[in-house]
């Protein structure tokens, strides 16, 4: 054998890459591992419940209202955030705990009332002031349409429209003239209108003849 020839082949195949057959690995599988957890109970209102908590204790209130000589200790942010009104006022009010004066208003009852609603405070009762009752009605609608609050505006129709007899419908007609609420006024005469008897009787009560404009709109339905 020429010794010259196998170096030229072995050089020539050197040049060449080895290759060489590797194993191969199987592919890792991502394979599931459940784990069942019972299913979360519904937490609630707990911001809505931790507010009102701090509202019936006093606790971290940063504003008064005050109302004959009444106070009511409750928060800014709450007001605020149903409020455009209480919103506006605050953006330039000074003091750590500042006092919100309502004059207008007679009736504290109408105040607790109204933060009851701003608060959510369920169930939310109308408050029973007997013989006040009606002026307390006409407190809650001055806070309505003062802090532009037309859901607490709805709570007292609701409340106007419960329990409507002939002994005080004329009162009930009478704040709902006051307020502008025509739509509860007409659902009235409404049902004045379908009840004759019951419309004679208020024609002739005493009450009616003190508001000469609700006793002709009521001859007009006779």
């Amino acid at each position: 054998h020429n010794p010259c020839a196998f170096q030229h082949t072995l050089a020539r195949v050197s040049v060449f890459p080895l290759m060489v057959a590797m194993p191969t690995t199987p592919e890792a599988q991502d394979i599931p591992l459940p784990v069942n957890l019972p299913e979360l109970a519904a937490e609630g209102d707990l911001l809505g419940e931790g507010l009102r908590s701090l509202f019936r204790k006093g606790d971290m209130t940063d504003v008064i209202l005050s109302c004959e000589g009444e106070h009511f200790h409750t928060h800014r942010v709450v007001l605020a955030a149903r409020s455009e009104v209480f919103k506006e006022g605050f953006e330039g009010l000074a003091g750590s705990k500042p006092e919100v004066r309502l004059p207008e208003i007679t009736k504290p009852q109408a105040v607790k009332f109204m933060l009851d609603y701003l608060y959510q405070v369920v169930p939310l009762q109308f408050p029973e002031c007997g013989a006040h009752s009606k002026d307390v009605s006409k407190d809650v609608l001055r806070l309505s349409s003062n802090f532009r609050l037309p859901g607490l505006r709805d709570k007292v129709l609701q409340w106007l429209a419960m329990d409507l007899t002939t002994r005080n419908v004329v009162e009930r007609l009478v704040v709902c003239e006051e307020f502008h609420l025509n739509s509860l006024k007409d659902l009235i005469m409404e049902q004045l209108t379908y009840n004759k008897n019951a419309l004679a009787e208020v024609a002739s009560s005493p009450e009616i003849m003190q508001h000469p404009k609700l006793m002709q709109g009521m001859l007009q339905l006779v």
